[in-house]
């Protein structure tokens, strides 16, 4: 039994369809794999390599607000905005409206972000030891999180949950 489930976990994994695109599948793998078990300042989601979606930009913006209040929604991240906010719709206001480029960045540097148990369990079960965690794409990870946020009733597609609000210093349409 030992052996023929070592001979399975070295075959490849069976690559299953998934919606979200592989660079920012990947993206998103990376990111939720370093909230297990740590807590990182919310400005942590704005970075990372990911082509489509350039640094610095509204769109960079837009991902991190879906990719926040889908984790909140799903139960796979919490955050401490050290009471800024008085509930989960005012921060969740919050992080639409304020820039974390401009007047928003002191917000964005100083509320933490952090994995859940859910989302700790869930990597368990896809990354059983640590040195699964290398860098390469996991399909079944991220169809189970397909599946979750399609559970939690905010599936993944490229309209926005919640359209960011710029100022007028910031196009919306800027890319």
């Amino acid at each position: 039994m030992y052996r023929l489930l070592i001979h399975f976990r070295q075959q490849p994994a069976l690559s299953r369809r998934i919606q979200i695109s592989q660079d920012t599948a990947l993206w998103l793998q990376k990111h939720l794999l370093g909230l297990d078990h740590e807590d990182w300042g919310l400005v942590y989601l704005l970075y990372g390599n990911l082509a489509s979606v350039p640094p610095d930009t509204a769109a960079r913006w837009q991902l991190a607000v879906d990719s926040i209040y889908r984790g909140l929604a799903a139960g796979l991240i919490a955050v401490n905005d050290f009471g800024a906010t008085s509930d989960r719709a005012s921060f969740l206001q919050a992080i639409r409206a304020l820039d974390p480029c401009g007047d928003g960045a002191g917000f964005w540097h100083a509320t933490l972000v952090y994995g859940t148990e859910r989302l700790s369990k869930l990597i368990e079960v896809h990354f059983p030891l640590r040195s699964e965690r290398d860098g390469k794409l996991n399909p079944d990870f991220i169809a189970a999180l397909e599946q979750i946020f399609a559970e939690s009733g905010v599936p993944w597609s490229d309209t926005p949950l919640l359209p960011i609000i710029p100022t007028s210093s910031r196009a919306p349409t800027e890319n």
